[in-house]
């Protein structure tokens, strides 16, 4: 055999080699794809269960939040002598309005369910997206909620400054 037949045979192997090895690579990529979307539906299940699970939680805990906030504000109210007035009147509407959508809120958490197994991926994560608005909206309120107890808290130690000061000039015979 001369050369040239050694070196044909030579680029046949070698280009059959680099045949052998494009297909192997093609397979192998195809089954790291499959499993990459397999892994990342399986993230988004325990991302969505886990949101699920924490929405589930703060819904249940919203009413008694605003039944708190409403107890506290009227009783303020009344301790300051605000309780008829327009600003009360109108906390306690938009207090009425806002309990009405935690309890809205609440039915639409029930109405989610629990996730499937067999959700798609894209089901999957509209799903997700969902919970996450209903989260906003849920923690939208609850700051609402939280920040009047805070500021009812300072109103009170305010009110008890003045009526301790109140009761201080009264002793003192300034009153």
């Amino acid at each position: 055999m001369t050369g040239e037949v050694w070196l044909s045979f030579a680029g046949a192997i070698g280009g059959l080699i680099g045949a052998l090895t494009g297909i192997g690579g093609v397979i192998l990529g195809a089954l790291a794809f499959r499993r990459t979307g397999q892994l990342k539906a399986l993230d988004l299940r325990l991302e969505l269960r886990r949101c699920e699970r924490m929405l589930t939680s703060e819904v249940a805990d919203i009413v008694e939040l605003l039944e708190r906030a409403k107890k506290s504000h009227t009783r303020l109210g009344a301790a300051q002598g605000s309780y008829r007035s327009g600003a009360m009147q109108h906390w306690l509407a938009e207090w009425d309005t806002d309990l009405a959508n935690a309890k809205l809120l609440r039915e639409q958490v029930i109405a989610l369910g629990t996730a499937s197994n067999s959700m798609s991926q894209g089901d999957l994560e509209m799903r997700l997206n969902a919970v996450h608005d209903l989260q906003h909206k849920l923690a939208k309120l609850a700051g609402k909620y939280n920040g009047s107890l805070i500021k009812d808290d300072e109103s009170r130690v305010q009110l008890r400054a003045d009526q301790r000061a109140a009761m201080q000039a009264r002793m003192e015979g300034k009153l």
